[in-house]
């Protein structure tokens, strides 16, 4: 039995394990920490491009937050909600939930008055204007 050949390097052995569980962990967090969202407006905007409107809650003490995207207009909620999944952001996120939408050709007018959390301009498909107050 001395002479059986034997895996002799612990320390690859634990370095893997400790990569396989951290992986693993990882993915169940991420599954329970995901914050769902429900689509509450869709608006085309043009030929190629949806405007969709989401609504989201943490828990009783947070208020809703409502989440604007500029989405391709030849795919189903079902692939937006796939692709919000693995991590399509959201040009406006806001507390407001009165914003005035108003949609010109290719273009998006949003008047917003309260909390604006996160605003992009570099949307691919259309144009966005924002007039933004704070009451």
């Amino acid at each position: 039995m001395l002479n059986a050949l034997v895996f002799k390097k612990k320390w690859l052995y634990i370095i893997v394990m400790i990569i396989l569980l951290g992986c693993g962990i990882w993915r169940v967090v991420d599954e329970f920490l995901y914050l769902e969202q429900d689509i509450i407006r869709r608006e085309k905007v043009g030929e190629l491009s949806t405007l969709i409107i989401t609504e989201s809650n943490a828990g009783a003490t947070t208020p809703y937050v409502y989440q604007y995207y500029l989405y391709s207009a030849k795919k189903s909620d079902a692939d937006f909600l796939n692709d919000l999944r693995s991590g399509y952001e959201p040009f406006l996120v806001t507390t407001a939930s009165d914003v005035y939408v108003k949609i010109v050709d290719n273009s998006i007018h949003l008047k917003v008055s309260g909390d604006i959390f996160k605003f992009n301009n570099v949307a691919g498909y259309s144009f966005i204007y924002m007039d933004s107050s704070p009451f």
